[in-house]
């Protein structure tokens, strides 16, 4: 596989705000990606801005994926605080096609990513990887839905979210569709959700459909604050509970961040993690030392 194809969506400029009332810059980005037979690819869209502008991506990315293609699609939204974030994707795979998304949302007010995927084809591999983290007066919101028509498709999903404050706010929406002629399908959906403060909040919906008879699924959810436990494991080791439990935190993402393909992008993203957690004092400062 050649080098990955790096597109930046950038907003430099915002709209006003006048007391209570705010205008925001529209910006609507389109990437239309077709992969040919046996073609393969590395997509890695990472969209940021300047901090303290008022604007508003609202971004669409199509990907037609022929027989025996592979599309590996890696997706960061850190744009400013004050911002709005809409994403749409959505992905058709023809037979014995491989996509597989790993995705990471940590700016924005107010982000929402719509995935739409249907597998169009017999010997199908779907992935899905996101990490979700929510601060002071954040919304992050993931809807999926994933459709299994022939026989012998495999998807995995993984959703985890972070929610660190009180204002916070976590969304998974997630569908999966087993029709009835997708025989002999691996299906698998899991979302985890940590809540770091009291009143933090998320609404989580995993969701599976299954009309086929001859099929190896399941989906679960999981929220909860970090168990005792775990903390307990570190303190009999020398550990402090503080060093712990940050550690525990940062490495909940960690295992989404670091599926990422590029190297300096996983490292990137793990620096503004761990920056932004400390900022909401969900981690400790001094954790890589630790």
């Amino acid at each position: 596989m050649q080098s990955p194809l790096h597109i930046i969506y950038h907003s430099s400029e915002g709209g006003s705000k006048d007391g209570e009332k705010q205008s925001y810059a529209l910006s609507c980005p389109r990437l239309l990606v077709l992969v040919g037979k046996e073609a393969e690819v590395t997509i890695i869209e990472e969209f940021v801005g300047e901090k303290g502008e008022f604007y508003w991506s609202n971004a669409v990315g199509e990907f037609f994926i022929e027989e025996h293609g592979r599309i590996c699609h890696n997706y960061v939204q850190n744009q400013a605080r004050e911002a709005v974030h809409i994403k749409q994707t959505c992905v058709a795979q023809k037979q014995c096609s491989s996509y597989e998304l790993v995705e990471a949302a940590i700016g924005s007010k107010l982000n929402r990513h719509n995935i739409h995927i249907q597998q169009l084809g017999p010997d199908t591999s779907t992935k899905m990887s996101s990490f979700l983290l929510a601060g002071q007066r954040q919304l992050q919101d993931l809807h999926s839905r994933l459709i299994l028509s022939h026989p012998r498709g495999f998807a995995r999903q993984l959703h985890k979210c972070i929610v660190m404050h009180s204002s916070g706010h976590g969304v998974f929406d997630g569908n999966v569709k087993v029709n009835r002629y997708a025989q002999q399908t691996d299906a698998g959906q899991l979302s985890r959700s940590l809540l770091l403060a009291p009143r933090a909040t998320v609404s989580v919906k995993p969701n599976l459909q299954i009309i086929a008879d001859d099929v190896k699924c399941s989906h679960g959810a999981a929220i909860s604050d970090l168990e005792e436990e775990q903390i307990f494991y570190f303190q009999a080791r020398g550990i402090d509970p503080q060093t712990a439990r940050s550690t525990l935190v940062f490495s909940f993402g960690a295992e989404i961040l670091q599926q990422f393909k590029n190297k300096n992008l996983q490292q990137r993203a793990e620096k503004t993690v761990m920056e932004f957690l400390q900022s909401e004092g969900a981690i400790k400062t001094s954790i890589q030392e630790a």
